[in-house]
């Protein structure tokens, strides 16, 4: 009973978590808007398969790696990089002619959707830190008091569904509402997409600026 209730909390943290819009979020949604759907599951199976990751770190004591400095400076610039280059490509393809825009939207490989969401939940890893809170928490609740290894893995399990289930019901939402949207809105999204990947990008830099001093 207590490891049910541990799982579904751990749902219920990983839906609300991935509510604020990021790289892989967006990213999701340039292909879901676009009609492409197995496109975007694809890049929620590689940001799903980082959050594992990051919550393997973090639970069975290995994060105190991702606290050196030059990692987690190395980690934030790189996802710095990797967002800018997301963002210029965003906005060069809402540049393109309306007639080929949803053409191109999400055009590539199935391989490069999910390494796309693979290397934007990779770059980061301030996601160690949500997983902390969530065992903290849990801790408090007793939920996770003790915590052997097979609760750990439980509640991975649990976050790593709730984060995809968020992102899997937002892709088929946008999907859906695909036909009532037209080009010209289509287009203003891209770009808008476009700057906020920059945006987020600048949070990148700020965190290896505050990191490497």
């Amino acid at each position: 009973m207590k490891y049910a209730l541990l799982f579904g909390f751990a749902l219920a943290l990983g839906f609300v978590s991935a509510i604020p819009p990021g790289g892989s979020q967006i990213e999701m949604a340039k292909r879901a808007i676009s009609g492409r759907l197995t496109a975007a599951a694809l890049v929620i199976a590689g940001s799903v398969s980082s959050d594992i990751f990051f919550g393997a770190i973090s639970l069975y004591g290995l994060a105190h790696f991702l606290e050196v400095k030059w990692v987690f400076t190395t980690f934030n610039i790189l996802g710095a990089i990797l967002l800018c280059v997301l963002g210029f490509l965003t906005l060069k393809e809402a540049r393109k002619p309306k007639r080929r825009l949803a053409k191109h939207w999400g055009s590539e490989s199935g391989q490069w959707s999910f390494l796309t969401g693979l290397s934007v939940g990779l770059s980061n890893p301030s996601m160690l830190l949500s997983w902390l809170l969530g065992v903290t928490l849990a801790k408090q609740l007793g939920l996770a008091s003790p915590f052997p290894g097979s609760a750990k893995a439980i509640f991975i399990a649990g976050g790593a569904i709730g984060l995809g289930g968020y992102h899997v019901v937002l892709a088929v939402i946008l999907t859906r509402l695909k036909r009532f949207i037209s080009k010209d809105t289509m287009k203003r999204i891209q770009v808008g997409m476009g700057v906020t990947l920059f945006a987020l990008s600048s949070l990148f830099i700020y965190q290896a600026v505050r990191g490497a001093v």
